[in-house]
C-alpha cells in the first residue's frame, strides 16, 4: 500500500509561496503612493497575512511517501514551508513495527505520526512526522495499514 500526499503538497506549496506576494501587494502601494486614508486597513491585513504566514511554517507541513508492504514499512518526507526543508527517511522491517500513536499538539490543529519499533526486546520510538497534509481519505488507509501491522506482529509475539 503506497500512501503519497502530491496534489494536498501542491495546493500547500502554492500557499507558501502566493502569501508572500499577496503581503507586498497590500504593503507595496503604501509606500509608493503614500496612501494616507484605510491606512489602519491595510496594515492590519498586512499583519494578517505575516502571522498567517508564521503560523502555517509552524504546522510544519510535508510531503509525505509512505509505504507499507509485507516486508517493510518505509516512510519518506520533507517540509513543504520554506523554513522547513529538511528531508528525511526511515525504514523498519514490517516483523518489527510494534505500534503507532497519532499525537496532537498546537492546540489539536497537529496531528503526529510515531511509530513503535520492536527489536531484540526493546521498544524504540522514531521521531514524530506531521501528517496534517494527508486527506482523510489517506490518513484512514494509513492507519488501517498501521492496524493491520501491529495486530499480526503482536499475534506473532
Amino acid at each position: 500500500m503506497d500512501i503519497d500526499n502530491r496534489p494536498n503538497a501542491r495546493k500547500i506549496k502554492l500557499v507558501f509561496f502566493a502569501l508572500p506576494f499577496l503581503f507586498v501587494f497590500t504593503v507595496g502601494p503604501l509606500l509608493i503612493f503614500d496612501i494616507n486614508s484605510g491606512f489602519e486597513i491595510i496594515v492590519t491585513l498586512a499583519i494578517v497575512i505575516a502571522l498567517l504566514y508564521l503560523s502555517l511554517n509552524f504546522m510544519e507541513f510535508n510531503y509525505l511517501n509512505i509505504s507499507i508492504d509485507k516486508k517493510k514499512l518505509q516512510v519518506k518526507y520533507f517540509g513543504l514551508a520554506p523554513l522547513n526543508k529538511e528531508y528525511k527517511r526511515f525504514q523498519i522491517k514490517a516483523t518489527e513495527v510494534y505500534g503507532y500513536e497519532i499525537q496532537p499538539s498546537f492546540f489539536g490543529l497537529k496531528k503526529m505520526l510515531v511509530i513503535f519499533r520492536k527489536d531484540r526486546g526493546e521498544l524504540f520510538r522514531y521521531p514524530p512526522v506531521n501528517i496534517n497534509a494527508l486527506n482523510k481519505h489517506d490518513t484512514k488507509k494509513l492507519i488501517k495499514g498501521l492496524e493491520l501491522l501491529t495486530d499480526i506482529n503482536k499475534q506473532l509475539t
